[in-house]
């Protein structure tokens, strides 16, 4: 076989043989979905509570236009909204359902604005679509989780603006102060992992900032430190969140996380051990019409193994859902996207009974004016995993026709060009040239995706992610830099150290992880291999 020809296969090949193996693929299929527009709700809401209970799909509390608590709540059947008047006014405050046809909502703002917070309770009784105030929780509360757990216990805990506490209801009218927390939060996550015991935790303490070291607090036992928490932090939610949105099976859960430069993960929780889920494929953080931004819980779909995250554009006007197959292993991924929306907005997605997306009200970009539009995406009728891009072989089969049919248009490009003699270029010059550009593509590749920020980044992401084999990655390194692969990263890794030391009262372990690297040591250790110094010592110099 001719040299050239051989050597363009051999190059084709072994991406193809990795991508193979690994059973991973870099793209994530995109599919075009057209939701549905239901009757508007009654009045538009934000902060307010969605749920199935008796059946019903229910709507509580909030505020709307102005900034103004709504002391209603409304029900959706037979094609139609039906207002209900509530005991209180509930503004970001929980629901969590006690029975099939009993729900209790609590806390929220006392005022307009998003001011204060309150004590009150009340039952809602979907049977008679009745409520009654009925008691008074431990501590005055807002931006709080509930959670209700198989000895028919209620557990609350978060608090925005106030200290947190972890309350507990048995159906009394008066919530107890059960135990003190190790950290603060606002809409925290509430799992629980036994019959008689939860773990709590969240993204963001009650001043809405992103605390250093994430603790895990429980009824039963000390709190503990989750070090995977340190790299992924779990999504914060500003809206009233259940613990039943996430659930996957019998006290296992999955969450969305988000790491230091916002890439968004899933992590896998089953009783107190965290897990990050793989995936066929990164998240999509843009796509051909810009930057996604993705908020919230995701929502799953238990019956059919499958979850789902709300995104949209900068403008809230196209929207986004992620497909999350976890049944697979890796989880397979499917991005679906809308044409451009009049009166859309983000809020937590509610899965119906039969498997579809509901959004109701929420807020485009303004908390002063909230929007009534009720979106419903279809999703049962198609399978996520298949709708758009074939996986596994076909794909392979696919991938392996159309770049033979180019090595085969490349081998003819060579060969006219050596019978012609259009090249006068020594071979070492061509290989250097060659080289020369591959690293150009590598270090523009690592520049604008900031690669080297992944701890358990490989040379074979990098192959990968440029359409070539590892070798060809390694010794293009080793020929043009004169380093490992290991050392380049290390180099680029120790560079992005350097800005986040120059930042006042920047922290070496935050930065160390920040960085990329994945223990302080190492961070350590190769910042003076790289600089003479060690971090404290270049941070003096600056």
């Amino acid at each position: 076989m001719n040299k050239k020809l051989l050597i363009v296969l051999l190059c084709i090949f072994f991406p193809i043989r990795a991508a193979y193996a690994n059973g991973k693929y870099d793209i994530c299929p995109m599919v075009h979905v057209i939701p549905e527009r239901l009757p508007d709700l009654t009045i538009p809401r934000s902060g307010h509570s969605t749920f199935y209970v008796n059946g019903e799909l229910t709507v509580t509390g909030g505020h709307t236009t102005d900034f103004v608590p709504a002391p209603t709540a409304e029900y959706y059947t037979d094609g139609t909204w039906h207002p209900l008047k509530m005991a209180y006014t509930h503004d970001n405050g929980f629901a969590v359902k006690t029975s099939d046809n009993v729900a209790v909502i609590g806390g929220g703002h006392e005022k307009p604005l998003g001011i204060g917070q309150t004590f009150m309770l009340e039952r809602y009784h979907a049977d008679s679509h009745s409520f009654e105030g009925f008691g008074c929780l431990d501590r005055q509360r807002v931006l709080s989780s509930a959670t209700l757990l198989d000895n028919g216990l209620v557990v609350i805990s978060g608090n925005h603006y106030a200290t947190d506490g972890i309350g507990c209801f048995d159906g009394s009218p008066q919530v107890q102060d059960t135990k003190s927390v190790r950290q603060d939060r606002s809409n925290p996550y509430i799992l629980p992992i036994s019959s008689d015991d939860v773990i709590i935790f969240g993204g963001n303490d009650n001043y809405d900032k992103h605390p250093d070291t994430i603790w895990v607090d429980r009824i039963k036992g000390e709190p503990f430190h989750v070090p995977l928490l340190s790299q992924w932090r779990p999504v914060y939610t500003d809206q009233p969140f259940s613990s039943e949105t996430c659930c996957i099976g019998e006290h296992t859960y999955l969450l969305t996380v988000i790491d230091s430069i916002g890439r968004l993960g899933f992590v896998e929780v089953n009783d107190t051990t965290f897990t990050l889920l793989p995936t066929t494929c990164p998240v999509p953080m843009r796509c051909k019409f810009g930057p996604i931004f993705y908020k919230g819980p995701i929502a799953i779909d238990r019956e059919r193994s499958r979850g789902y995250v709300l995104g949209v554009d900068s403008l809230c006007r196209r929207q986004y859902v992620l497909s999350v197959d976890y049944s697979r292993s890796p989880a397979s991924l499917t991005l679906y996207y809308t044409d451009i929306l009049e009166h859309s907005s983000i809020t937590i997605p509610v899965v119906t009974p039969e498997g579809d997306l509901l959004l109701a009200g929420g807020i485009p970009n303004d908390n002063y004016k909230p929007i009534a539009s009720v979106w419903l995406y279809h999703f049962v009728t198609d399978s996520p995993a298949t709708a758009s891009i074939p996986s596994g072989i076909p794909l392979l089969c696919l991938i392996l026709l159309i770049l033979v049919l180019m090595a085969s248009l490349i081998y003819i490009i060579l060969h006219r060009r050596h019978r012609h003699s259009s090249s006068t270029l020594p071979v070492s010059q061509q290989s250097r040239q060659a080289y020369d550009t591959l690293m150009e593509q590598i270090v523009r590749l690592m520049n604008e995706e900031q690669l080297y920020l992944r701890s358990d980044l490989k040379v074979q992401d990098v192959a990968v992610a440029l359409g070539t084999n590892s070798h060809y990655v390694s010794d293009c390194i080793n020929s043009v830099r004169g380093q490992s692969f290991t050392q380049f990263v290390n180099v680029c890794r120790i560079r992005h150290a350097q800005e986040l030391l120059r930042q006042p009262d920047a922290k070496t372990a935050s930065v160390a992880l920040q960085s990329g690297f994945s223990t302080e040591s190492s961070f350590f250790r190769n910042f003076k291999s790289v600089t003479g110094m060690t971090p404290r010592e270049w941070a003096a110099t600056q």
